[in-house]
């Protein structure tokens, strides 16, 4: 017991400054998303006609992909964390090596979580459903859902699997675009960051040109008066060559450093 809680004290202290801790907690609650997503999207599949239903079959779909998008980039953060503890192993002495291999099983365990959903959006059972509501939508649409004859019933069938296959197919296009659409206006936003960014460094680098300009002509100003004051010999103005000196040095400073 004493092992156990002093076990959990450690894991306590090192959890308030170590990142993975914190990435852990995000992706423990992400990974409940994703799962939680996948049940609300085979749920909907299951009790509802998915050719007629269509909006909030998408809706969950792509509800689901944007939890698995973002439980993959925690997942990633947290890998890198594992990766460098495991590449530098004498700057983390405060991590043995059975803590490493927990933190590295941990993100095997949460990959293949991962991986389950993936597969689950995927499923022959989901396929199996979304081609059926096609296949009987295209009956409706043919007014062939009643018909008795065998023959009509064959060149039915023929007609409405292809039908359904290439809705399916157009379905998926329609996904691919949608993200690409998405991919797309991400790409946008961040231009108009970089761009943003990029004005924001022109107008310091003007700024830091003005400012230069300015020290420039004063320095000008203080060298013409400084050879004037070489030629003399009077101490007063020795020091006051001096003065001025320092005075050039600070300018230059803060000009550099501000």
């Amino acid at each position: 017991h004493d092992l156990e809680s002093g076990k959990k004290q450690k894991t306590s202290l090192m959890s308030e400054d170590d990142p993975y801790y914190v990435f852990k907690e995000d992706l423990v609650i992400k990974l409940d998303l994703v799962e939680d997503g996948l049940e609300r999207y085979e749920r909907i599949v299951k009790s509802t006609d998915t050719a007629v239903n269509t909006h909030e079959v998408k809706d969950a779909k792509k509800q689901l992909k944007r939890h698995i998008k973002n439980a993959e980039s925690t997942l990633k953060d947290l890998q890198t964390t594992v990766k460098m503890v495991e590449k530098k192993r004498d700057k983390f002495n405060n991590i043995d090596d059975s803590e490493l291999n927990d933190r590295k099983n941990f993100t095997v365990s949460c990959t293949n979580r991962i991986q389950t959903v993936k597969e689950g959006m995927h499923s022959q059972a989901i396929k199996t459903k979304l081609l059926a509501d096609e296949r009987a939508k295209s009956k409706r649409r043919l007014g062939l859902a009643n018909s008795s004859n065998q023959d009509d019933n064959e060149d039915t069938s023929f007609i409405t699997q292809n039908h359904a296959s290439a809705q399916l197919m157009m379905q998926q296009q329609d996904e691919t675009l949608d993200e690409l659409d998405d991919a797309v206006m991400r790409v946008g936003h961040m231009a108009g960051d970089i761009n943003e960014e990029l004005g924001h460094q022109n107008k310091m680098l003007n700024e830091l040109e003005d400012d230069l300009d300015n020290v420039e002509e004063q320095l000008g100003l203080v060298m013409g008066k400084l050879a004037k004051l070489m030629k003399t010999k009077s101490k007063w103005q020795l020091g006051t060559i001096l003065i001025l000196s320092l005075i050039v040095m600070v300018l230059f400073f803060l000009v550099i450093y501000t």
